[in-house]
Order: C-alpha cells, then structure tokens, then sequence
C-alpha cells in the first residue's frame, strides 16, 4: 500500500510546482556570475569576492503547457477553474519546472595577464515534471473521454534533484581572439526522483467502462525519508550521493565587431546509495473499479478511518503489480547547451543572439533570446532581452548592474512580465546579487569589457598610432 501511495505523493507534489536558462547572464562578462553560462567568460578585475548567500540567488519558473490566467477565470467575485480553455491551449507534450540556486560561496582572481580562477559552493534544487495533454484529459473528463480509444501517457515523467556543488573553474586567453573555459564540479546529492523510463497507455471497454491499461515504468527514488533520527550534519554533508559534472565554454573574436560563444553546462550524474527505493512496472493490468463493500466494515456499517482507504490503495497495489528495490542508481544532471553571437554597434552598445536548448527525458527542450546591452557610464550597465521559450512570446527581460567602487550590485531577468503579471506568464526567472571586486578598469567601452581582446587591440593601434 505504501508503495502506491509514495507514487500518488510524487505526482501531487509535482503538479503543485512549475530549468535553468538564465539566457540574460550569458554574455554579461562585467557579471562573475556570468561564467556560470560559459566558463570561458572573464569578470573585469584582478579579484572578486561574492558575499556569502547574498552574491547569487536564482530562481526560475516556467510552465510550457498554459498560464494561470488560462485556468483560473474571474467571474464577478468569484474564482472559476476553466479547465475546457486550459485544455485548448496546452500542447501533446508539456513541461512544467521550478529551479533554484544559492551562492553559499564564491570567489575569483586573475592569474598572470591571461589567466583566471574561480571557485564556488551553491545549493541546487530542481524540480521538472513532463505531462501530455491526454492526462489532463483524463483526470478532467474521465475514462469516459477515451471510451473504446486510447489514452496515450506518454512521456509522464517526474526530475526531482536537491544537491550542492563544490566547483573549480579556469579561463584562459589563448590569444587575440580565442578565448577557453572550463568547470569541474564535486556534486553532493540530497535528494532525488529519477524517472527512467513512462510508456503508459489507458484503454476503456465501451460497454462496461472497465479500464485496462499497459504500463513499461521504472521510477527511482533516494534521500525520501521519515527518519527522524538522523542528524542534522549527517544530512548536510554525510550521506553517500556523490558526482561529478563538467562545464565547457569558448569565445572567439570573429573580426572586430563580430564575436561568437558556445557552451555546455552540466555534463554528469550523481551516484546515489543512501535511502534509495526504486519502483518498477511492466504489464497490462485490468481495473473494474472499487467495491463499495471496501469502505465497510466487517459488520457492514460504513467506515471512515484509514484501514478503509488503505484496502483501496491496496488493490490498487496488488492490480498495478509494482516491484520495489533498494538498488544504487546514478542519475545524470540536466543539460544545457548554449551558442550565441555578439555585434559590436559602439563603444558603448552591444547587440547579440543566443539558441539554448536543454535535454530532459530525451527530449530537446530550445530557447531563442535577443540582447541588447549598453554601458551607461563607467559605473552603470543596462540591458534589454527578448526571449521566445516553452511556446510563449511576451518574453520582455531587462539586467542592471551598478559598480560604486569595489561594490557591484546587479539584477537580470528574461521576463519582466512575470514580476508584475504572474498571472499571464508561462515563465518567470531572476537572478540578483552583491560582489566586491577589486583591480576593475572602469571604462565606458562595452566591448573591452565583453572581449578583453578588443581592449589589447586597440591599445595596439593607439601605440602605433603614437609611434
């Protein structure tokens, strides 16, 4: 019974919740931060120190399927669930994800003319659930929707990872124009759901509406546990989930108003051992329905406690046939490619491009962003973006960034729709933080801050200009 019941828990606590893309930081150089996207970036100073637990706090939220506003109506003073117009607008395949990351610590310096460092412990928590329009269909209209036709599941998956990171990373100036990063991260697993494999299909007899379904599952599951007795420490940093995950980025200088990036982020898996359950499902089972006599006792009088719905889950149990173990599994990260383009339109402006794409259940999950970025002043930077993701188009990002000093404050987000009209958003992301950086060259050039190449070369030229 208690099987079954952790699965129905899974599938709730998924529903209740909306990947990272932080497409605004991907070329935002002046941002430590930004090397998160493409390691090959460089801050502009000797040194930079990101304040515990406030220098990077991201969160996203994204639901490709539909908007709050496209289920919840208003009709006078009254809340209506419009669940008719959700199902027009959500698509065969949906995905509705929450993801969040904390800086606990980070820190960079430069090493010789050409060369940085930069280290950082985060806390990771990501939450991705995957849902085709037939379940909607299904549980708002009932197996009597499908009758003498199949209801195709899919593609129902569930990715739930809660991990912290301890990472590495190096970029370095090969010459004027070719720039390389890379990341190594120890990853230190938490919590886990890994869906291996959903191929789930519902069939209903027209004349008795007996369900029959056929099911091909593998869910599996570590760190989901009621134990009371473990400690606290043994929970931070004791158990035996461990990884490792790789970050690759480039820059190159195209010529000396085109440059191009590309990068992949989160290349590896976590290893998981402790408090695992796996479950398992391979077969056709029928299902009539529940007898009335199971919410009886053994008098025949109605029953309300908890053995009644346990001989309902029971049955359920016994019909799906679902096989449990405690095996070690490994379950990779979700990765993110990113390849872009910048256009220098000044000294003080730049414009740019960026495809993204992450890979979820097999599937190809792609992005498509313009940027525009100004340096206001020596102090100021602002940017604008434009983002086309989860099958939504009002996408309207903004990033600020205000260095008074050392100090570097900064805000980016890819939808400002989703701070102030939630409600109408599929998608809603931020990323916020405070920096010290020390040995910046505070300059109005835009393009010396997003390709150091380009300040060497004109320093070149004013030589020679001078000679």
């Amino acid at each position: 019974m208690k099987k079954i019941f952790l699965i129905i828990q899974v599938a709730i606590f998924s529903l209740s919740s909306f990947a990272q893309q932080d497409l605004g930081m991907f070329n935002l150089n002046e941002i430590p931060q930004s090397s998160y996207s493409n390691p090959a970036n460089q801050f502009n100073g000797k040194f930079y120190l990101g304040l515990p637990a406030i220098s990077s706090n991201y969160f996203s939220a994204s639901n490709s399927g539909f908007a709050y506003s496209d289920f919840i109506r208003k009709r006078g003073d009254s809340l209506l669930a419009d669940f008719d117009n959700m199902i027009d607008k959500i698509g065969d395949d949906n995905y509705l994800s929450i993801f969040s990351k904390v800086d606990l610590l980070s820190f960079g310096f430069k090493v010789g003319k050409n060369t940085q460092l930069m280290f950082n412990v985060s806390e990771n928590a990501y939450l991705r659930l995957s849902y085709p329009k037939d379940l909607i269909r299904f549980i708002y209209e009932g197996n009597a929707a499908f009758e003498d036709n199949t209801a195709n599941l899919e593609g129902v998956g569930v990715s739930l990872n809660h991990y912290r990171e301890y990472s590495v990373g190096l970029s370095h100036q090969l010459n004027e124009d070719l720039r390389i990063g890379a990341r190594i991260k120890y990853l230190y697993g938490m919590e886990n759901i890994y869906n291996e494999r959903s191929d789930i299909s519902v069939v209903t007899d027209p004349e008795t509406y007996e369900i029959t379904a056929r099911s091909d599952l593998s869910i599996k599951t570590a760190g989901l546990t009621d134990d009371i007795d473990e400690e606290t420490m043994d929970y931070l940093t004791g158990r035996g989930n461990t990884g490792f995950a790789f970050d690759f980025g480039a820059n190159y200088q195209l010529n000396e108003k085109i440059s191009l990036n590309a990068s992949i982020i989160d290349l590896g898996f976590i290893k998981w051992n402790d408090y695992t359950k796996s479950y398992s499902n391979n077969g056709e089972f029928n299902y009539s329905g529940i007898e009335i006599d199971a919410f009886a006792d053994d008098q025949g009088a109605r029953s309300d406690d908890e053995t009644s719905f346990d001989r309902v889950l029971d049955s359920l149990e016994e019909a799906m046939n679902i096989d449990t173990n405690t095996s070690s599994y490994s379950a990779p990260l979700t990765t993110r490619m990113y390849i872009g383009g910048n256009y220098a339109i000044n000294e003080r402006s730049q414009a740019g491009a960026i495809l993204q794409a992450e890979v979820f259940q097999g599937n190809l999950l792609p992005s498509f962003t313009l940027l525009y970025n100004r340096k206001m002043t020596k102090w100021i930077g602002m940017g604008a973006a434009y983002t086309i993701i989860n099958r939504s188009y009002n996408n309207l990002g903004v990033s600020l960034n205000f260095n008074p000093g050392p100090v570097q404050l900064y805000v980016v987000t890819d939808n400002l729709l989703g701070a102030f009209q939630p409600q109408h958003s599929r998608h809603m992301q931020v990323r916020f933080g405070i920096n010290l950086i020390f040995g910046s060259d505070k300059s109005t050039d835009i393009n010396a801050a997003y390709n150091p190449s380009e300040k060497k070369k004109k320093k070149k030229s004013k030589d020679e200009s001078e000679s």
